[in-house]
């Protein structure tokens, strides 16, 4: 995550990855088999972290309001170089192509829904919601003028409040 946080997913090599972690780009490929699957892994991790991170922020929260706004933070990206974010970028650019692989993807995109359904109580809205912020998301990562990360808050904010108010009527 360093290396690519400091050089881009593009500019990164195996080498770099490799210097980072004390070995050589043939042990990182024996383990890996190629820069895809290691971005893979790291994706995994860094999900599987932050997904920790997240569960134990959110549980701290009782109002409903509060919950969302805090989800949609940890959602969206920090910024244009968000590394996390870039990950997710390339696995929408060059997805797994075994099965287990894509049900692994899916899994974690599940953990994000499946949070949200926690706070929200529905499903449907939940996966809407995050499909929602996947597009906000690569506003903020083209760093488009105008489409700043609280912009993009500000909307996924109140368009899950609008959808729970107009299910309470």
């Amino acid at each position: 995550m360093y290396a690519i946080t400091e050089q881009g997913l593009d500019a990164v090599s195996m080498r770099d990855i490799a210097a980072r972690a004390g070995m050589s780009p043939g042990h990182i490929l024996y383990y890996f088999g190629s820069k895809d699957a290691l971005l893979f892994a790291v994706l995994q991790w860094s999900e599987t972290d932050l997904a920790v991170r997240r569960r134990s922020s959110l549980a701290t929260i009782r109002e409903r309001d509060r919950a969302i706004r805090r989800f949609c933070e940890w959602y969206l990206p920090e910024d244009a170089r968000d590394p996390r974010w870039h990950l997710w970028v390339q696995m929408h650019a060059r997805p797994p192509q075994d099965e287990t692989s894509r049900g692994a993807l899916l899994a974690l995109i599940e953990t994000w829904i499946d949070d949200l359904t926690t706070i929200t109580g529905d499903a449907a809205l939940a996966e809407r919601s995050c499909s929602l912020m996947d597009g906000l998301a690569f506003d903020i990562l083209l760093a488009l003028p105008g489409r700043t990360r609280a912009r993009a808050l500000r909307i996924a904010t109140e368009a899950l409040r609008a959808e729970l108010r107009r299910d309470v009527r």
